[in-house]
């Protein structure tokens, strides 16, 4: 009997002790739940990428059981060994992932979480601008980035700005003298998908260059461009760049062409010497409105023809459909208005006799339609109008729509120096007058232009054209660069309409460009 008891003692003891063990194993499991506070990180190169990663509220009391594992694009950061991780970034990265495996050496099981990183070039940030400026009779190239931006509260939270970036990604190198405008163009990606980088050419008295998008190096000069060299005594000024025809306009107005061999190259084929005829008329005094154009886009883009007062059109020939000359641009007429507008209300596009013109641009009204944005001011009673011309078709083929005009008041019976609009469905347009900015609203147009901002020096640029129509860019005489919220202008509180002031001066600001990267081309 008492060995039957001792083996079901032992028997019982055996049994209590397999539980325990599988008790134990089981709470010491600990199972991890790791997480990102994100799903998809940019930043930008030289910059940090900081992640606290969390492991849910079940982690061992030991924690330094836990091995972790950081890895980038594939590759493992030897020197990040806890769940905090500060990595600076080295190399640019389209599309990878940020991965964290911990290892829990207790019992061998692996946790993992990663998520989306992109690692932009220094210059291939959003709400980006490209500055010019005229510094002691130089042109110097400046840069802003946004490297952190709170969408909730509009506010940049990270920023950048780097003074004379030409110098830095040059050698030292001088950009030139006599700065006139930024001009950013694009080609024609080889598939689908590429994301393009536009170049970003700079007109300036001392010669055009054409700078690489992603670096800002020197990558040509316009001069060069042209079959047997620029023409003599000509200082070269912004036209457009399409997929085949290239534009430029000389300091009379004259325009030359060039029709390029493909439309992946930035730069080929040759200007030629020729000034651009219509119909054997020499054209002068023109001006090329900066365009909403990519290929699939319009097809064209508009000219006003200053010494005509008519507006006109350049195609995007392809390399089998020519002009008169072999290699030039070909231009056509626009109409006059559209088929149901007043003629007595609006200025017709055929004849602007009696009105000067202050700023041409395009815009979009949404797909299949684009517009032409126009200020004028009547010669005769020096008022102040804009134009607003709706314009449907591609390929080449615009047709115009609707035109409707508008009497600017409250600008005191001045005229404005900078003007500007947002290119994407605009709600208002602004006017530079002297130190101060108004803005009208295209949705109550009776109502007269309101104050918006006063500044402490004479605004030389204004630049809405950002990608969403946010934010618009200011320069002043006196070298100061500013960033100021415009987005439903008419509601934004008086403290909350500047997002940036620039904390150095760079010289007389001539001309301001947001860097659309992938988007709209100039």
């Amino acid at each position: 009997m008492k060995r039957i008891n001792i083996l079901c003692l032992l028997a019982v003891l055996f049994y209590a002790c397999f539980e325990d063990k599988g008790n134990y194993d089981y709470e010491n499991i600990h199972q991890l739940d790791v997480q990102f506070p994100a799903g998809h990180y940019d930043v930008t190169f030289g910059e940090n990428l900081d992640i606290e990663a969390t492991l849910g509220d079940n982690m061992a009391p030991d924690t330094t059981r836990y091995e972790y594992t950081w890895s980038v694009d594939d590759e493992i950061l030897e020197k990040e060994k806890t769940r905090f991780l500060s990595w600076e970034a080295n190399r640019v990265i389209k599309g990878g992932f940020v991965a964290l495996q911990v290892n829990d050496t207790q019992t061998g099981i692996i946790y993992s979480a990663r998520a989306r990183i992109n690692v932009l070039g220094i210059y291939e940030n959003p709400y980006s601008w490209m500055i010019l400026s005229d510094n002691g009779g130089k042109s110097q190239l400046s840069y802003f980035s946004c490297l952190e931006y709170d969408d909730e509260k509009e506010e940049f939270v990270k920023t950048d700005f780097i003074a004379d970036t030409y110098s830095g990604a040059n050698e030292g190198g001088e950009l030139g003298s006599g700065p006139i405008a930024i001009q950013e163009h694009f080609r024609e990606g080889e598939n689908w998908n590429d994301e393009i980088i536009g170049n970003v050419c700079i007109f300036q008295e001392s010669g055009a260059v054409d700078l690489n998008g992603e670096s800002f190096e020197k990558e040509s000069e316009l001069k060069d461009a042209f079959d047997g060299g620029q023409p003599e005594n000509t200082t070269m000024y912004p036209g457009t760049f399409m997929d085949f025809t290239d534009v430029v306009i000389d300091q009379d107005g004259k325009l030359y062409s060039r029709i390029k061999e493909v439309s992946t190259v930035y730069n080929n084929g040759y200007f030629l010497p020729e000034p651009l005829k219509f119909k054997d008329e020499e054209l002068t005094d023109c001006r090329i409105a900066y365009g909403y154009y990519r290929s699939n886009r319009t097809g064209y883009n508009f000219i006003y023809d200053g010494g005509k007062k008519r507006m006109l059109y350049v195609v995007n020939n392809t390399g089998n459909y020519y002009a008169d000359l072999e290699g030039a641009g070909r231009i056509e007429t626009l109409s006059a208005h559209g088929e149901n507008d007043n003629i007595n209300n609006i200025v017709p596009l055929d004849n602007l006799s009696g009105y000067g013109v202050i700023k041409i641009s395009m815009f979009g009204y949404g797909y299949p339609d684009y517009g032409l944005f126009m200020c004028l001011r009547e010669e005769a009673t020096g008022k102040i109008y804009i134009q607003m011309v709706k314009v449907s078709g591609s390929g080449g083929k615009p047709s115009v729509q609707e035109v409707k005009r508008y009497e600017i008041k409250g600008l005191g019976g001045k005229t404005p120096q900078t003007v500007t609009l947002p290119v994407e469905r605009p709600a208002f347009v602004f006017f530079g007058v002297d130190q101060e900015v108004y803005f009208f609203s295209l949705n109550n147009p009776e109502n007269p232009a309101r104050l918006y901002q006063q500044f402490d020096s004479p605004i030389t640029v204004l630049n809405a054209e950002s990608h969403y129509g946010d934010h618009m860019a200011v320069g002043l005489e006196n070298g100061d660069f500013y960033i100021m919220n415009i987005y439903n202008a008419h509601n934004v509180a008086q403290d909350k309409r500047i997002l940036y002031k620039s904390t150095e001066k760079v010289g007389r600001i001539v001309d301001i460009q947001y860097k659309n990267l992938d988007h709209w081309n100039y």
